[in-house]
């Protein structure tokens, strides 16, 4: 059993060794992979994270991506000298500056403030908090707003079937909130404060990669950030995730707890281990981690059109992601497929693997929803969602009747 538990986690951190800068081609194990191989619309996405100029490109191997991830290999060789790659930053410094913290430790490319604290949330949503922690002040979060609503109880029906019965909701627009109260879940569900958000979030259900989209998703770093602070562990899930498998949690937090170098784990983007995908992931409240955040929060509020998973990934960038010390951790993606591995590759199933999720990212509006429903992983009583929706739509109205003067002539 030990030996088969090692060769496994050895397999988890599996490396990629940059083989020809010219030819932009990698290895992974044994199987070699052109880095141009993502679909159109996930390569765009990525792309957006590079800001280089031509300079830096044609100096950069690995352009467009600009992901160091897993690329150190020279293993005779001791570790990189932050030190000595800060030296010619250093030296033209105009005035003393006090000592920065180094890129190996903690990733500091950019000139980020990682805040010290915030002040503590209100007392209701701290009791949330509270009521659904589990063992190790794991926090099973999720953020939605109502036009993701159909999704967001797919995937509670999936946790209610692999026996999670401790989540939380963050929820991006009171629609939603009240939603959730009608459909028994008040528990489970809680109010973002205005204070979190750095813009302001839509309702409605948006495509991948519009500007709204961009909002969306930038709001579930700020919620992650929070609660990292309130020194609570974080499993995020994006909500047009299926859970699969019982212990799933469990299994996911032994990787954190086997290995102290490990602050975070994520699932992967694509196949070839160069990205990770910001919609599954867990992570520990440790300084690094908040840096990571507060530098991804950076990126995106300076950067024009930048998603949040690129905006994370650029911020992996300034790490040393060797797999002797790295503090990220990526998750085996047969076993946690995304929907190119799953759907478009149908590697667990040719592979005999029993994955403990599926990710139904790569795929678009209702062509998500299809995909799960074809494949019997659409869990939701539609009829019943359409009674919640009415229930909620006439408390809103009431709602609405009640605050706007004039309603009742």
């Amino acid at each position: 059993m030990v030996v088969v538990t090692a060769a496994f986690f050895a397999s988890v951190l599996a490396y990629l060794t940059l083989v020809d800068p010219g030819q932009q081609t990698w290895v992974a194990s044994k199987h070699t992979v052109q880095a141009g191989y993502l679909q159109e619309q996930q390569q765009q996405a990525f792309n957006a994270t590079g800001s280089q100029t031509q300079a830096e490109a044609q100096g950069n191997a690995s352009d467009p991506w600009q992901c160091t991830c897993y690329s150190y290999d020279d293993t005779t060789q001791p570790l990189p000298n932050s030190q000595a790659q800060n030296t010619t930053a250093a030296a033209a410094a105009a005035a003393p500056a006090a000592p920065a913290v180094t890129e190996q430790e903690h990733g500091a490319a950019y000139p980020v403030i990682v805040p010290e604290g915030f002040a503590p949330p209100p007392e209701d949503l701290m009791q949330k908090i509270n009521d659904n922690l589990l063992d190790g002040r794991v926090l099973t979060v999720a953020t939605a707003n109502f036009g993701m609503r159909d999704y967001l109880y797919n995937w509670i029906e999936s946790l209610k079937r692999t026996n999670e019965d401790k989540f939380l909701v963050f929820c991006l627009d009171d629609k939603l909130y009240t939603h959730l109260v009608n459909a028994g879940y008040e528990a489970h569900a809680a109010h973002i404060p205005e204070s979190w958000f750095h813009q302001d979030v839509p309702a409605a259900f948006e495509e991948y990669y519009t500007p709204k989209y961009r909002a969306i998703t930038h709001a579930k770093t700020l919620v992650v950030q929070r609660l990292l602070y309130l020194d609570v562990t974080v499993f995020f899930s994006d909500v047009d995730i299926v859970w699969l498998r019982p212990r799933m949690r469990e299994y996911v937090k032994t990787f954190l707890d086997i290995r102290r170098e490990t602050h975070v784990i994520f699932q992967q983007e694509g196949l070839d281990e160069r990205q990770v995908n910001t919609g599954f992931f867990m992570m520990r409240p440790t300084y690094e981690m908040k840096r990571l955040l507060a530098e991804t929060i950076y990126i995106q509020d300076t950067t024009d059109g930048m998603t949040q998973q690129g905006a994370l990934n650029k911020a992996l960038d300034a790490l040393v992601l060797d797999i002797r010390t790295s503090s990220v951790v990526l998750l085996d993606v047969l076993f946690f497929p995304n929907g190119f591995s799953y759907f478009d590759n149908d590697l667990p199933r040719t592979r005999g693997i029993d994955p403990y999720i599926l990710h139904a990212n790569y795929r678009v509006g209702d062509a998500k929803r299809e995909e799960l429903r074809q494949r019997g992983f659409w869990y939701l009583d539609d009829d019943w969602l359409r009674r919640v929706d009415a229930q909620t739509e006439q408390a809103w109205e009431e709602n609405i009747d009640a605050i706007m003067p004039g309603n009742d002539v």
